[in-house]
């Protein structure tokens, strides 16, 4: 077995026999934990009230209120937090571009939350601005969308 080899079973091992919870019979009291620090948006979308109508009226119509981000320019690699808040009757959010679309998960009635990391990106995806659509539905699929310009540096 390699050096590198050697090093990752060690490290799972170890992680194996300290299960949460858990600590060796002459470890030292540890200190209580410390509160996630709450994610700071510098970048906040509110949604306008449409002058004439909304596109789909009625009862528990899909809409996006807000949507927050850390930033509107993104430096890979880098965390990424995103909040979308929606009507109460929105199931479903997810972020789409370029093709690709990842869900947002709901941590509450109207309040969907995504903590993640931008992983490095090739240098052609850089200085570039691409559009993000933020989709939400409802149970029986009508959806709002809203797009928003993301730039990577």
């Amino acid at each position: 077995m390699s050096g590198p080899g050697i090093a990752a079973t060690l490290a799972l091992l170890g992680a194996l026999a300290f299960q949460p919870g858990t600590a060796p019979e002459n470890a030292p009291p540890s200190a209580p934990p410390t509160p996630t620090p709450t994610p700071v948006y510098k970048f906040v979308y509110r949604a306008t009230p449409a002058p004439e109508s909304t596109p789909f009226p009625g009862p528990n119509a899909p809409a996006i209120n807000e949507i927050d981000l850390n930033d509107a320019q993104l430096v890979p690699p880098s965390p990424l937090h995103v909040r979308v808040l929606t009507s109460e009757a929105v199931v479903s959010v997810a972020a789409e571009t370029m093709g690709r679309s990842i869900n947002i998960p709901q941590h509450e009635t109207g309040e969907f939350l995504f903590d993640g990391y931008i992983p490095d990106v090739p240098s052609f995806l850089r200085n570039r601005t691409f559009d993000v659509q933020f989709v939400a539905s409802v149970n029986d699929g009508r959806s709002a969308t809203v797009t928003l310009p993301l730039t990577l540096r």
